[in-house]
């Protein structure tokens, strides 16, 4: 018996040893992690109260019990003074590694893990872009200017006032760096290369050069019937002509990147993960104008999905001047409110998932030049030499053509691409203007000087108005694009973008929204919107034009919707078809259901699989029967499927589609629960795991018991949630707002505002925005900072 003890001990004591020196990247060991001397433990908490700072600057700024702050001053550079100061003290970690990534300098700080991530951000040059833009702004725009450098000195006089207070700075053994006044423009190029740098474009040009065109038209079409478009539409078929370019479709982009540094994390995978034009990015908004409501008020409301982490991208703030007041959610490090409210409109957004990408197939010789309008012309070969921690510099060559930089498929086969969001943006300014707009004149004029990411803006006043906006720079290319490879041999011409606005003004529907669908079926080409499945705004428009008496409780239930109505189109396939005695049980599960997505359903288990498999099998038809990669969107697979008299020469025979459905899901379900499948619920596979911001294992939370998926209102996919929820509603000439983020206002991993509003978000709760203009009206206020 004592052998035996000695023996655990040994053990405990060796995996003690294993556990507290094994090396996590750039953080060091979980040994050092922990110590209260110089690990996360020994950084300060900060402490609720009254704090008073002597400064140059007149302030007040309240801080309530969820973290939100309530900025009281004189003037709007006070005002931004004060979130300067407030991003800083809850979001700067988060701050600096957005602007390093911008920069292409984040493995000065995080050493070889991230140079994918600097070896693609480096060479567009967005630290010098920012730079030239700041001194743009100070010569032609001096009022923004002078707003901007107010929130950069409210930064730095917290860096300066405050001990390193984020455990993450600790964990690196890093202090943080002064905050540059442009570093809050970088911040525009970061968010368009999540919404907007997609490259689908040789799976586009495979659809358009090698299918029949009514094979194209039923499977892929680009301006579908009955389409969800966010403005009324005429729809006006493109004009389709496409060169054959002897594209080889198998080859994927590769980005080479060193292998040198196998940490834990592997960053930089994480943060270059490949971007598709078809993934679920996008956001939902909509607004009811006083005729459709109870309190004969507008209701607006707004739910952004992005990839959620902790913290997540979103911080809400309340500003109050003499002349300036507005609530709502800023991205830190940018002064401005993206989706909120002022006294007189309330406004939200969702991506335009726009096609700014164009890719170009390049004619090539000897590996350094490339045929272009009848001459051979040289590579722009440019070397950026990327900091690294703890390493030698990296030198990065970066090779480019007229048309953009050259990415190599495979041995031999070259392409140049341009991404036009990589240009200068005015996004930011324009946001400024927004926010301080006090009538719909005002919003569309300032949304006309908008760049980038496109964004679909809704907007409510106190008027009654109701209006949504197109927003964004798309640039003007030949009447026969549709989204394919262009021939990098003949002569460039730059597109410079369309002097067009579009937008929706006081419908006679008395109801507008966005879902990410296209804007307007015309001839102008956005993007490949109709090859998406386009459930979640049909359901969205059913909803809205169904309901003649809305409320606020109602809108919000309409939010955290889970039903997904694609179940319809499985219905009918049930009808259609013999289903085969064995899989009668999922057929009688299936068939009194009502497609609610919900977490308790084991229906709705059922159902995502069978979902699930259907896309494998319309993948599976795509490559056997259609001969191309890109699989038809499920709307038109089951469309497909569903068509008694429509078929394809050599096509499989349908009933044999579907029994293979069914026969895979069948085999899915046992294979993973047994027989027992029916005693499941849905949240086996709906729940899934918040990340912190650095990835780091037992720093996120885990989300269980939440329905939804890619279909739904509440949408749910493996990697995109809603981020925050927001309602606007108009009464008496007033805005009340109801919000909920899913997180919380703190960065700091030692902060109780770091995930304080997870379980309401989950819950579908909300709290009660405070918008007032005497302080002493505000409630629940734990920590007044004073400047004086």
């Amino acid at each position: 018996m004592k052998t035996v003890k000695i023996i655990l001990v040994v053990i405990v004591s060796l995996a003690w040893i294993f556990v507290t020196t094994f090396n996590l990247g750039p953080l060091g060991s979980l040994g050092e992690l922990t110590t209260y001397k110089t690990g996360l433990l020994s950084v300060p908490l900060q402490n609720d109260g009254i704090r008073e700072i002597t400064s140059d600057h007149k302030l007040n700024i309240y801080v309530d019990d969820i973290g939100i702050p309530h900025v009281y001053s004189s003037s709007k550079n006070e005002a931004a003074y004060g979130l300067g100061y407030m991003h800083a003290k809850d979001r700067y970690f988060q701050m600096e590694m957005i602007s390093r990534i911008v920069q292409g300098r984040l493995s000065e700080l995080l050493s070889a893990q991230t140079l994918k991530s600097d070896k693609f951000w480096i060479p567009y040059e967005f630290e010098q872009k920012s730079i030239e833009l700041l001194e743009t702004y100070k010569k032609e725009e001096p009022e923004f200017y002078a707003y901007l450098q107010a929130y950069s000195d409210g930064v730095n006089t917290y860096l300066e006032n405050n001990e390193n207070t984020d455990p993450l700075y600790k964990a690196l053994g890093e202090t943080p760096r002064v905050w540059k006044t442009e570093y809050s423009l970088l911040f525009t190029w970061y968010m368009s290369w999540t919404l907007t740098y997609f490259d689908h474009h040789i799976e586009q040009q495979e659809l358009l050069a090698e299918l029949p065109e009514d094979i194209r038209d039923y499977f892929y079409p680009l301006q579908p019937d009955g389409m969800n478009t966010i403005l009324p539409s005429n729809t006006v078929p493109p004009s389709v002509n496409v060169p054959n370019l002897g594209l080889d479709y198998s080859a994927t982009a590769s980005v080479e990147t060193p292998n040198d540094d196998q940490s834990l994390f592997n960053l930089g995978d994480k943060l270059m993960s490949n971007h598709k034009f078809y993934q679920g990015i996008g956001s939902n908004n909509w607004v009811v104008n006083n005729a459709k409501t109870k309190n004969k008020g507008n209701i607006l409301a707004n739910d952004p999905h992005l990839y959620l982490t902790l913290p997540e991208a979103f911080y809400e703030a309340h500003l109050v001047t003499d002349t300036f007041k507005v609530y709502g959610f800023t991205i830190p490090g940018v002064p401005v409110i993206v989706s909120g409210h002022n006294d007189k409109i309330s406004w939200g957004i969702t991506n335009g998932e726009w096609d700014l990408v164009d890719r170009y197939k390049l004619q090539v010789k000897e590996d350094s030049l490339y045929l272009n309008d009848g001459k051979w012309v040289p590579f722009e070969v440019e070397n950026y030499t990327i900091k690294v921690k703890g390493k030698s510099d990296y030198i990065q060559e970066h090779k480019s053509t007229v048309h953009g930089k050259i990415i190599k498929e495979g041995d031999d086969q070259y392409y140049a691409q341009h991404w036009y969001a990589g240009n200068k943006s005015n996004s930011v300014k324009a946001m400024y203007d927004v926010m301080q707009s006090q009538n719909w004149d005002e919003f569309t004029t300032s949304l006309r000087d908008y760049s980038y990411p496109p964004q679909n803006f809704v907007y409510s006043d106190v008027e009654d108005n109701i209006g949504i906006v197109c927003a964004g720079e798309l640039p003007e290319r030949n009447t026969d694009y549709v989204g394919q490879v262009l021939d990098g041999t003949k002569r460039y011409i730059p597109a410079k973008s369309l002097d067009s606005l579009w937008y929706d003004f006081n419908p006679e529907k008395k109801f507008l929204f966005s879902a990410n669908q296209q804007p307007i079926q015309n001839n102008i080409y956005f993007g490949a919107h109709g090859l998406k499945d386009n459930y979640r705004a049909k359901r969205i428009h059913s909803l809205l034009e169904g309901n003649e008496s809305w409320d606020v409780q109602e809108i919000q239930k309409m939010q955290t919707d889970e039903i997904d109505i694609s179940f319809k189109d499985f219905k009918e396939l049930m009808k259609n078809y013999t289903i085969q005695d064995e899989y009668t049980d999922i057929v009688k599960e299936l068939t009194s259901w009502d497609g609610n997505m919900s977490d308790e359903a084991n229906q709705a288990l059922l159902y995502e699989i069978l979902r699930n498999v259907s896309i494998e099998q319309a993948k599976q038809f795509a490559n056997t029967k259609l001969q191309v990669n890109k699989e038809p969107s499920l709307q038109y697979f089951l469309k497909y499927l569903n068509d008694k008299e429509y078929t394809i020469p050599g096509g499989d025979n349908k009933q044999e589609i579907v029994n293979a459905i069914f026969a895979k899901t069948d085999s899915t379900l046992t294979h993973r629960y047994g027989n027992q499948w029916k005693n499941v619920s849905y949240n086996t596979m709906s729940e899934f795991t918040i990340s912190n911001i650095m990835f780091i294992p037992g720093l996120g939370e885990k989300i269980e018991n939440i329905g939804g998926n890619t279909n739904t209102i509440n949408i749910n996919t493996e990697t995109f949630h809603p981020v925050f929820r927001a309602v606007y509603e108009i009464n008496d000439g007033q805005i009340q707002a109801q919000t909920i983020m899913a997180g919380g206002q703190s960065g700091m991993i030692n902060s109780k505002h770091y995930k304080d509003q997870i379980e309401p978000w989950k819950k579908g709760q909300y709290k009660t925005v405070q918008f007032v203009n005497n302080p002493n009206k505000l409630e629940n206020i734990k920590n007044i900072i004073k400047f004086n």
